[in-house]
C-alpha cells in the first residue's frame, strides 16, 4: 500500500513539474483596425497591450502585405505597453481592400501559449488610381457637349412659313 501512495505521490509530483504555470493572461487594445496602405509606402497602426510579459509573433492572415516587427519582447502591466505595428505596401497590388487579421501570438518556451487576432480593414492604394483621370476626363467631355448642344439649340429661330 505505501508502494501504491508512492507512486501516486511521484506522478502526480511529475505532472505537476511538466505541466508550465503561467499567472499572465493576453490583452490587446484595440480590437479592429482600419488603415490605408499606400502601394509603394507603409502604414504604422500602435497596439497596446497588457498583462502580458514575454516574446509576440506578430503576422497577418488574409492580407497580402508584409508585416514589420514579426517578432517583438513585452513586459507589459494593467497599465499597458505600446507595440508599433507597420504594415508594408506592394507595387506589384492595384487599389483593393482587405478584410482579415493581424495576429498576436504568446511563446512561452517555445511553444504558442496563446494568442489574439485583431479584425483589420486594409485599404491597400494604388498611387495610379488615387485619382480617376479618366472618368474625371470624361465626364468634363460629356459636360462640355451639353452645353454645346443647349447653346446651338437655343439660338437657332423658328422659320416662318409665308403664306
Amino acid at each position: 500500500m505505501k508502494t501504491v501512495i508512492a507512486l501516486a505521490a511521484a506522478l502526480v509530483l511529475i505532472g505537476l513539474y511538466a505541466t508550465p504555470v503561467t499567472a499572465q493572461s493576453l490583452q490587446l487594445s484595440p480590437a479592429s483596425v482600419e488603415v490605408d496602405v499606400p502601394a509603394g509606402g507603409s502604414s504604422r497602426v500602435e497596439f497596446y497591450v497588457f498583462d502580458f510579459a514575454g516574446d509576440l509573433e506578430i503576422g497577418v492572415e488574409s492580407i497580402p502585405l508584409t508585416v514589420e516587427p514579426d517578432e517583438v519582447t513585452v513586459d507589459a502591466g494593467p497599465e499597458g505597453s505600446k507595440v508599433v505595428v507597420t504594415l508594408h505596401g506592394d507595387e506589384g497590388l492595384g487599389s483593393e481592400t482587405y478584410e482579415g487579421r493581424i495576429t498576436f501570438l504568446a511563446r512561452t518556451g517555445g511553444m504558442v501559449a496563446m494568442g489574439i487576432k485583431v479584425r483589420a480593414t486594409v485599404n491597400h492604394v494604388a498611387e495610379d488610381a488615387a485619382f480617376p483621370t479618366i472618368p474625371l476626363v470624361i465626364g468634363i467631355a460629356a459636360f462640355a457637349a451639353i452645353i454645346a448642344a443647349v447653346v446651338i439649340l437655343s439660338g437657332r429661330r423658328p422659320r416662318q412659313r409665308s403664306p
